[in-house]
């Protein structure tokens, strides 16, 4: 016997009816995995100056494993296509889970923890000069050069912020992987205001990123 064809379009347009598994545990298994921007993304930049936020450009790429570590990029462009590399943020270290989060059903708090990898890949070089504008030491040692892999593990960078107490970088997000889009992996929103890491106090409440795509 068919179904009715409004039925299977219901299933088509809105997903299966089955209800979402809205655990921790389902959620550590969906995300394991490796996931990138489906294209290029725009993000609110601080001022350094004290203006209103500027515009940058940025892809993705995220892995997690089973047992709750993951290994990172985001690269940075200086154009809304991102065709024009200018930075590199290579970085790796664990996941701490925390309880559910307000922003969607299913999504839960968590800590990304840069304790095993944080490196910086100045990429162009107007970008370069300005970096070697700061005081010495400000982020990493020396002046940076074009295509330098800098490891600035543990040290003070002043493009970073470290929460108080901790020897590392550590970034206060949420996850989300609905079962029905096993292939779409959310984030939490960011400020408009162009803040960058995050401690639990500041994050927004409500709101998703654009999605990354898994891809194996």
């Amino acid at each position: 016997m068919h179904r009715p064809l409004f039925t299977c379009l219901a299933v088509l347009l809105c997903g299966p009816s089955l209800a979402q598994d809205l655990s921790l545990e389902g959620l550590q298994a969906r995300i394991v995995g490796h996931w990138v921007s489906i294209g290029c993304e725009l993000r609110p930049q601080a001022n350094p100056e004290g203006g209103a936020p500027t515009a940058s450009y940025l892809t993705r790429d995220f892995t997690y494993d089973a047992a709750g570590g993951f290994a990172a990029s985001i690269s940075v462009f200086a154009d809304p296509a991102c065709q024009v590399p200018a930075a590199s943020y290579d970085f790796a270290g664990e996941v701490v889970w925390h309880g559910p989060n307000p922003a969607a059903a299913g999504a839960w708090s968590q800590d990304y923890v840069l304790n095993r990898k944080l490196t910086l890949t100045i990429l162009a070089e107007p970008m370069v000069a300005q970096m070697n504008q700061m005081p010495p030491g400000a982020c990493g040692d020396g002046p940076f050069v074009v295509g330098e892999v800098r490891d600035i593990l543990g040290k003070p960078c002043a493009l970073l912020k470290y929460v108080e107490g901790s020897a590392f970088v550590v970034d206060h997000d949420l996850l989300h992987v609905r079962q029905d889009t096993p292939g779409m992996l959310f984030m939490g929103a960011k400020h408009v205001d162009g803040t960058g890491f995050y401690a639990p106090e500041n994050r927004p409440l409500v709101g998703l990123q654009q999605p990354l795509i898994k891809v194996e």
